[in-house]
């Protein structure tokens, strides 16, 4: 049997309006499920039976929610620790207070939506844009081999305190960002040599911009520098002249451990009122990191140019982009890839009639770096993706019919014909669907038709059939009863593979407002042709009872 209790940060609270809520409020859901399956030509994949009792309620202090999970099953699962992580941000007027568990958002470069346990304020007065928080950005987890299978990576524990000054508003405004962050090496004893595992410390400073120009223009910046320890416990050097900037050995342990590298971007859009265009510009150092952030694409330099446009009252919408993309910025690597990335989309509606296609294309090559570079061993490869739907409409509030035709083509091309014969690779996919309504009624029929052919270097493999189902409301919509009936045969190289057949039966029924019934039964039969895989029926049933209060 399991047990957990989970509950996530409540958001930022209106202090005003929180004095008119009620003090003490619960809601919530139960549920209350049983199960059964049963199988032939395997062995069972489940429990030939199972229960489940759920509970989501929510806890509401003064208009502030704490919404918690509760489940208790026969199934057993190798994570038993209840996860509880609280945090509150009430606000009043221009003042907002962090308290518990936090993840704010001030910076792309410095804090960046790191999880942490501490507090802090927020205060935008006017135009004034001011912001400081201080907390633990990582416990300390001992290494430990009792217990292999609950994994944790070991890890020093870290506290550190970010600030914001800026001046303006959401649309046009000016925000200077830092962080300040360190591990400390006594929280843990003596960590293995294969853990790899140093206590870091990490000085971030950032800028960033945004201003909305003449109503149209809209021009975005963010410029950070990084001083990034990876060592706290390497040689010191305090011998060394910084000139303008020997303030920094107050503020960060410096040693032959110490890195300062930079990261920026910026944008510059033009919006009207039936089209727009924009460029961007991305450069990120290698091994760009922050303590306020989880994760960069480092050693890159990205150009992109994007655009839109809206015709004939709106109805059809074109957009586009290309961007241009290499590593290698400290040219210090064996080799330099280059990568380019496009994509177009083209959009038709109207009340009866739809068309969308879509493409995407990425493609990467190498150049030499340090090395030259061999051809046998190039990499040249472009992976490309179209999509295409049509869709028609037609009826009334009495009778409707839709039809659907989509298409999908994913490709991978090999350019280096010394490697193509292996790598190489695409698939097609088609479905056609159809739908007739009886909007007085209730009643809903569909149907589908599916067909793909994947293709690698060592297999062919083909997959088509069709699928029905319907679905009707009765006793004034408080009934729902839904069918479906699908069938899939494979081939593989072109030679039969065997087939599936899925059927399910699906009934739903309101007791009343808070309470519902719903009952299922699946049966699945896949029959084999490959001698290496069994065929097999497998039959599911479940009843289930909810409560809202």
């Amino acid at each position: 049997m399991l047990m957990v209790v989970t509950a996530i940060p409540a958001r930022a609270q209106d202090v005003a309006k929180m004095a008119n809520a009620q003090p003490v409020t619960i809601s919530g859901q139960f549920g209350l499920g049983i199960g059964t399956y049963t199988s032939s030509g395997i062995g069972n994949r489940e429990h030939p039976f199972s229960y489940l009792l759920s509970g989501a309620p929510v806890l509401t202090l003064y208009g502030i929610s704490f919404p918690f999970s509760i489940v208790v099953s026969d199934q057993q699962r190798g994570f038993r620790q209840p996860f509880n992580q609280y945090g509150i941000s009430p606000q009043y007027k221009w003042l907002t207070v962090h308290a518990g568990w936090q993840s704010i958002m001030w910076s792309p470069f410095t804090l960046s939506g790191y999880n942490f346990l501490g507090g802090g304020i927020e205060a935008n007065p006017g135009k004034l844009r001011l912001g400081f928080i201080y907390g633990r950005f990582n416990k300390a987890i001992a290494e430990s081999s009792a217990q292999p299978l609950l994994f944790e990576t070991p890890s020093y524990s870290r506290t550190g305190y970010a600030g914001k000054l800026g001046y303006g508003t959401e649309q046009n405004h000016v925000d200077l960002t830092f962080l300040k962050a360190k591990d400390d090496p006594n929280s843990i004893q003596n960590p293995s040599v294969l853990s790899g595992l140093q206590p870091a410390e990490n000085l971030v400073a950032g800028i960033g911009t945004k201003f909305l120009i003449a109503k149209h223009f809209r021009w975005e910046a963010d410029v950070a520098g990084s001083l990034y320890t990876r060592n706290r416990l390497s040689d010191t050097l305090r011998d060394f002249d910084l000139g303008g900037f020997n303030f920094l050995k107050n503020w960060i342990t410096l040693n032959n451990s110490s890195q300062l590298l930079t990261a920026a971007q910026t944008a510059l859009s033009y919006q009207n009122k039936n089209y727009n265009i924009g460029v961007q510009y991305k450069r990120v150092d290698p091994d760009f990191k922050s303590m306020g952030a989880y994760y960069f694409e480092t050693d890159v330099a990205d150009y992109t140019i994007n655009g839109g446009i809206s015709l004939i009252k709106n109805q059809l919408q074109l957009n586009g982009s290309l961007g241009f993309q290499h590593d290698n910025i400290a040219h210090d690597l064996m080799y330099t890839s280059h990568r380019t990335i496009s994509s177009f989309s083209a959009s038709y509606n109207t009340s009866k009639f739809g068309a969308d296609f879509r493409f995407s294309n990425y493609g990467i090559t190498q150049d030499r770096g340090l090395n030259p570079v061999i051809d046998t061993f190039r990499v040249a490869r472009t992976n490309y993706n179209v999509n295409g739907l049509l869709r028609y409409m037609l009826g009334d509030s009495v009778i409707s019919h839709n039809f659907i035709l989509s298409g999908n083509l994913t490709s991978l091309v090999d350019l280096n014909h010394f490697t193509s014969g292996q790598s190489q690779s695409n698939s097609k996919s088609a479905n056609l669907s159809y739908s007739l309504g009886f909007g007085k009624s209730g009643l809903n029929i569909n149907s589908n038709l599916n067909y793909t052919v994947a293709q690698i270097s060592t297999m062919r493999t083909r997959l088509f059939g069709p699928s029905i189902g319907i679905s009707q409301q009765l006793d004034k919509n408080r009934l729902m009863l839904n069918a479906n009936l699908a069938y899939q045969q494979q081939h593989n190289d072109d030679k039969d593979a065997g087939s599936v057949i899925n059927a399910y039966l699906n009934g739903t029924y309101r007791l009343g407002r808070r309470d519902g019934i719903t009952t299922t039964i699946s049966y699945l039969k896949s029959n084999s042709k490959d001698i290496t895989l069994p065929s097999f029926n497998e039959v599911r049933s479940s009843l289930s009872l909810t409560h809202t209060f």
